[in-house]
C-alpha cells in the first residue's frame, strides 16, 4: 500500500526547490502526495512555481496521512503561530509519524513544542527562534532526531528528500 504524505505550504513564497525535490522523491517511491494551504488556488513559490493545493489546511485530518512535511521559504512564517498547523504537527508526532520541515518552516515545529530538547536545524536566519523554543540547533544541512527531519533549506533540498524517502519506507 502506498504511503500518504501531507505537504503543507505557504500560499505565497514557499521554496520551489524544497517542494519539488521532496515531492519528486516521494512520488518516485510510490507515495501519494496531498498539498494543503490556506487557499485552494494560486499558491506561488519564490521562484515562480504556481500550483493549486488539494485542500485547505483547516480541512486536514492528520490521521489520513503517514507523514507530514512543512515546506519552507519566508512565506512559511504564516504557520509559525497557526493553531491548526500546530494541531497537525502534534497529532502526527503523538502517532509517531514522520514529520519533516525545511528552512523557515522548522519554526512551526519549534513553536508547536516538537523540538524541545531535540537536535534540529533550519535556515540560518531562524536559528535563534529554534533555540528560544528549546531546540538543540546544530546548523547541519540535515538533522534527524527520532521521527523528526529538519533541513536548512534549498541548499539541502536533495538530501532532505532522500532522508524523507528513507524514513517513510
Amino acid at each position: 500500500m502506498a504511503k500518504s504524505v501531507l505537504m503543507v505550504l505557504a500560499h505565497n513564497n514557499f521554496r520551489d526547490e524544497e517542494y519539488t525535490a521532496a515531492r519528486d522523491a516521494l512520488e518516485t517511491n510510490g507515495a501519494k502526495i496531498t498539498i494543503a494551504s490556506t487557499l485552494r488556488t494560486g499558491a506561488k513559490g519564490t521562484q515562480g512555481l504556481k500550483l493549486n493545493p488539494d485542500l485547505l489546511i483547516d480541512d486536514v485530518n492528520p490521521d489520513d496521512y503517514d507523514a507530514v512535511v512543512f515546506i519552507g521559504g519566508t512565506g512559511s512564517s504564516q504557520y509559525w503561530h497557526d493553531i491548526k498547523a500546530h494541531e497537525i504537527a502534534n497529532s502526527a508526532n503523538k502517532s509517531g509519524k514522520v514529520i519533516g520541515a525545511t528552512s523557515h518552516a522548522t519554526v512551526t515545529l519549534a513553536v508547536a513544542g516538537l523540538l524541545k530538547g531535540k537536535r534540529a536545524t533550519g535556515h540560518v536566519t531562524v536559528y535563534e527562534k529554534l533555540i528560544v523554543q528549546g531546540a538543540k540547533y546544530t546548523g547541519k544541512k540535515i538533522e534527524i532526531d527520532g521521527n523528526i527531519i529538519t533541513s536548512t533549506g534549498a541548499n539541502a533540498a536533495k538530501e532532505f528528500a532522500q532522508a524523507l524517502t528513507q524514513a517513510i519506507k
